[in-house]
C-alpha cells in the first residue's frame, strides 16, 4: 500500500512539474507580426557559411571567422535605416527594404546586400545572397548568413 501511494505522488508530481513549465512557455508569435516589423532592431551575426560554385560546379563550403571589432550585428530601424558590421571597424550605413519573393535590398555604403529571407521568427532571422565574390575570382558566392537575438 505504501509503495503505491508513494509512486502515485511521484507521478503527480512529474505531471506538476510538466504542467509547469508548458504553462510557464511563451509562445512565438512573429508569424502574426508582418515582417517588415519583425525585422526591426539590432541582430548579432552568428554564423555566415560560404557555398562556392565554379562553372556550376559545387567546389568548397566554408565558414567564415568571427574577429569582432568589436561586435558583429546587422540593425534595422523601424524608418527603413540600415547597419551592417562584421569584422571591420565601421559599419556600412544605409537603408533597406523588402520586395517581392522574401527579398531584403539594402542600399548602404560601401557595400548594398540583396538577400533572400530563409528564416524569420522573434529570435532567429536566416538570408541568402547569391553574386560574383571579388575574393573568388569566377566564382559564384551562396553567402549564407545567420542572425540572432
Amino acid at each position: 500500500m505504501k509503495t503505491t501511494y508513494t509512486s502515485l505522488l511521484i507521478i503527480a508530481g512529474l505531471f506538476s512539474v510538466i504542467f509547469l513549465f508548458n504553462a510557464c512557455a511563451k509562445p512565438d508569435n512573429s508569424a502574426i507580426l508582418p515582417k517588415e516589423q519583425q525585422v526591426v532592431g539590432t541582430w548579432s551575426i552568428n554564423r555566415i557559411q560560404l557555398k562556392i560554385y565554379i562553372n556550376g560546379t559545387f567546389m568548397m563550403d566554408t565558414i567564415l571567422k568571427q574577429t569582432p571589432n568589436p561586435v558583429n550585428y546587422v540593425s534595422f530601424d523601424a524608418n527603413g535605416g540600415f547597419e551592417y558590421k562584421f569584422n571591420t571597424a565601421s559599419a556600412d550605413v544605409g537603408s533597406y527594404e523588402f520586395a517581392g519573393g522574401g527579398a531584403l535590398i539594402t542600399n548602404s555604403t560601401p557595400r548594398s546586400y540583396n538577400w533572400t529571407t530563409l528564416t524569420l521568427t522573434n529570435k532567429l532571422f536566416t538570408v541568402v545572397s547569391k553574386e560574383p565574390d571579388p575574393a573568388f575570382p569566377g566564382a559564384l558566392v551562396e553567402r549564407y548568413q545567420t542572425f540572432v537575438r
